[in-house]
């Protein structure tokens, strides 16, 4: 259990009283070097891709997925299928992804590994297409940055005379300009939510949760509670679209937490254990897994394929059994609803013509395998 504290009171364990975030909402994340999504809960976690090397996720309004890989930026569909990439692969390549709410930007930091201005930058790049990273913005010093609506960027001291300090960005604006210091912590990263009354932020040991009584540039911030006591370091505080709900990283994988900033009164949940680099958005995780086969088939047909109807926003992997013996496997990504078809390999064939009164279908997908059995007319 994560320790939620006032700044100015003593440690109170009652569960909190604000409402819980809808399960219409979705939180995107690594986990094992692929990109997730789940609900907020973390349920009906799924993996939407394969072969890894994905890292630091993030997510639009409308669900579209950035991540990085390769030295460049992903931008993803909801199951996963490239749409193109973006950013630059010079220096270290991005380290971490902000898509901005409405997707067209995509804002990360890298290492700028030349002699000219070496270190820590964060840049932005168009979503549809690979962008130089002097294009649009780029500054030395700071990074991980987050989105402040859909037109400023928010960012962290990442300089060598780390101070703490946050910058704020106004896309086609022609400077930049400092928001706020915590004089007791030194932030890292964090995040405005979308009502832009609340802010969270991290140091690495404690989270910070601040209220706002006016939108960022204005300084009126107030610190209001810590969550302490995390399993490592705490990573990338994110808000619930309706700002009453709090996840981020440890160690262990992904918490979220119930807000109230007039009590401080709270429990965490690991929501998703060895997730990582979590980011919520209003976009729903997708579509449970569900498969419809044929209850029977002739053996003719078997051996030309046996199509499966599939519901779900995944990566499918059908595969049919003949006793234990695998003997056809196919896989397809399907955006809530589509057909994969699964053939059985030369071997498979063989052992199909030899005999056997039915086959097992098995389909995985979505965090989730359901199994049917085809009887085979002979």
């Amino acid at each position: 259990m994560r320790r939620f504290l006032a700044l100015t009171a003593a440690l109170l364990t009652a569960a909190a009283l604000a409402a819980p975030s809808a399960l219409a909402d979705s939180i995107v994340y690594e986990k094992g070097g692929d990109v997730w999504l789940a609900r907020p809960d973390g349920t009906g976690a799924h993996q939407i891709t394969s072969y890894g090397r994905y890292t630091n996720p993030s997510q639009a309004d409308d669900g579209t997925i950035a991540a990085v890989k390769g030295g460049l930026l992903q931008r993803l569909s909801r199951s996963g299928r490239l749409l193109n990439l973006a950013g630059d692969s010079s220096g270290s390549g991005p380290l971490l992804s902000s898509i901005s709410p409405a997707g067209s930007l995509i804002a990360y930091h890298y290492t700028n590994t030349g002699s000219i201005t070496p270190g820590l930058r964060t840049a932005i790049s168009e979503a549809g297409r690979e962008t130089s990273n002097d294009e649009i913005f780029n500054i030395g010093g700071w990074i991980n940055p987050s989105w402040i609506g859909d037109a400023r960027l928010l960012m962290f001291d990442g300089s060598p005379t780390f101070t703490g300090d946050t910058l704020i960005y106004t896309v086609g604006g022609s400077g930049t300009q400092t928001w706020y210091e915590d004089p007791a912590l030194s932030l890292s990263g964090g995040e405005i939510d979308q009502s832009q009354t609340r802010f969270a932020a991290t140091d690495g040991s404690t989270i910070r949760l601040y209220r706002l009584s006016a939108p960022p540039p204005a300084i009126a911030v107030e610190p209001r509670c810590d969550v302490t006591g995390g399993t490592g370091s705490f990573f990338r505080p994110t808000w619930s679209p309706d700002g009453s709900t709090l996840a981020w990283q440890e160690d262990d994988g992904i918490h979220t937490m119930p807000v109230n900033l007039d009590t401080c009164v709270g429990q965490s949940e690991l929501a998703v254990p060895g997730g990582r680099a979590p980011d919520w958005g209003p976009a729903a995780p997708g579509a449970a897994l569900s498969a419809t086969a044929p209850k029977r088939i002739a053996l003719a047909a078997l051996l030309r394929g046996m199509t499966v109807k599939v519901r779900c926003t995944c990566r499918a992997v059908a595969s049919l059994y003949l006793g234990k013996k695998l003997v056809g496997r196919a896989g397809k990504r399907v955006t809530v609803s589509g057909r994969v078809k699964v053939k059985p390999s030369r071997a498979g064939r063989a052992r199909l013509e030899a005999g056997g009164n039915s086959v097992k279908l098995k389909l995985s997908g979505a965090g989730t395998t359901v199994t049917r059995k085809v009887k085979i007319v002979r």
